[in-house]
């Protein structure tokens, strides 16, 4: 923004200069080369051998007449010094007219860099590369602005999946649930399995470790378009266990576990899948 600002100030500077010292020098350069060259021709004329003096003068008389033909009599002082005010007053208002319509050029069309897009980028960075804390004071401003973002902007599925995963990661989970909810809405026959079992995850954390109605539907959707998907098998068997299936639990954490590709991940969960085991057993 600081760029923009300097570049049309120097617009404007240029474009008073240009216009406050172009004009009316043409006009005194052209007189002063005829009276230099009048100044020539008249020594010349009187170095002519063989005319009498008051021929020479005549001559003189008419080249000089000539001469003074070729340029408009001078503005007296008074109408010069008036004409330089108003091209001064002229000069200023055309500069300022000039870097108002480079900035307005700049910031009004939407795709050129509008104010509003910069103030947007600029809150969802500080809040996004925020500490957790800087979070909390920052949120309730970010939220207004996300939300109007993603309502302008429902039909930028990619921008709106990076702002989804990025708070997603930041757990902020009512917040990304917003996001992958406009994508659901608006894009559901182009999303991935994996993006359905994302959008489950975050529905789940975003209503407190709690499968609702909504998550459970979710579920099962998100099952029938990706049925090897381990985040969805692993909260499918969080739901079996919430409902004492200990079985179930097991079978869908166990496969679950086969698609696992992190191995910390994978063996976490074959350690809570070995306890259900032997809870079983006693």
């Amino acid at each position: 923004m600081l760029i923009i600002f300097i570049t049309s100030t120097l617009i404007a500077i240029c474009l008073y200069i240009v216009f406050s010292f172009s004009n009316g020098e043409n006009k005194n350069n052209r007189k002063q080369d005829n009276l230099s060259l009048f100044d020539s021709e008249s020594k010349v004329i009187s170095g002519l051998e063989g005319l009498e003096e008051i021929t020479k003068n005549k001559l003189k008389d008419e080249r000089e007449i000539l001469f003074l033909q070729d340029v408009q009599e001078e503005l007296n002082v008074e109408q010069r010094e008036n004409f330089k005010e108003r091209r001064k007053v002229f000069s200023l208002a055309l500069g300022i007219a000039g870097m108002f319509m480079t900035l307005c050029i700049y910031f009004y069309p939407v795709e050129l860099g509008s104010y509003s897009l910069l103030k947007d980028t600029e809150i969802f960075e500080s809040f996004l590369n925020g500490s957790k804390d800087e979070r909390v004071e920052r949120k309730e401003l970010f939220k207004n602005t996300y939300s109007d973002y993603i309502v302008k902007n429902q039909e930028k599925s990619n921008n709106i999946y990076a702002l989804a995963i990025s708070l997603k990661n930041l757990e902020e989970f009512d917040l990304s649930r917003m996001a992958y909810q406009s994508l659901f809405i608006n894009h559901k026959d182009d999303l991935s399995g994996d993006i359905f079992a994302e959008y489950t995850q975050v529905l789940y954390f975003s209503e407190g470790r709690r499968f609702t109605e909504q998550t459970k539907e979710l579920l099962d959707l998100t099952l029938l378009k990706a049925p090897d998907n381990p985040v969805a098998l692993t909260l499918k068997g969080l739901q079996y266990l919430g409902e004492k299936n200990l079985d179930q639990t097991i079978i869908q954490w166990s496969k679950a576990a086969s698609f696992i590709t992190n191995e910390r991940e994978k063996e976490e969960l074959k350690i809570a899948i070995k306890a259900l085991n032997n809870r079983k057993n006693q």
